[in-house]
């Protein structure tokens, strides 16, 4: 089975014939740390110890696609994946 990605959110709502990839984003974004988490990355990369949210659940976001995380100096760096957002957005709005 593919996993739900916000990435793959192409399909207004509207039109979905699966709900999976939608659920699956609103779950992983739906906290405040992780929500907290996405804000703080507007700003530009952040590493893991700037961050309100745990490693575990910035994992959480990188699976879905909205983050990325590179290894800088041993620790690390966190950025939010261009569009990601909007296309979780667009797909409510259809």
């Amino acid at each position: 089975m593919v996993r739900p990605t916000a990435i793959g959110l192409t399909v207004p709502l509207s039109r979905a014939k699966d709900l999976t990839p939608l659920a699956s984003a609103l779950h992983v974004l739906g906290t405040r740390p992780r929500l907290e988490t996405l804000q703080a990355l507007m700003d530009g990369p952040k590493l893991t110890a700037q961050l309100p949210a745990r490693v575990d659940e910035l994992r959480m976001l990188e699976e879905i696609g909205v983050v990325t995380s590179q290894l800088v100096d041993r620790q690390l760096a966190w950025t939010l994946c261009p569009n990601a957002l909007e296309r979780v957005a667009d797909s409510l709005t259809g």
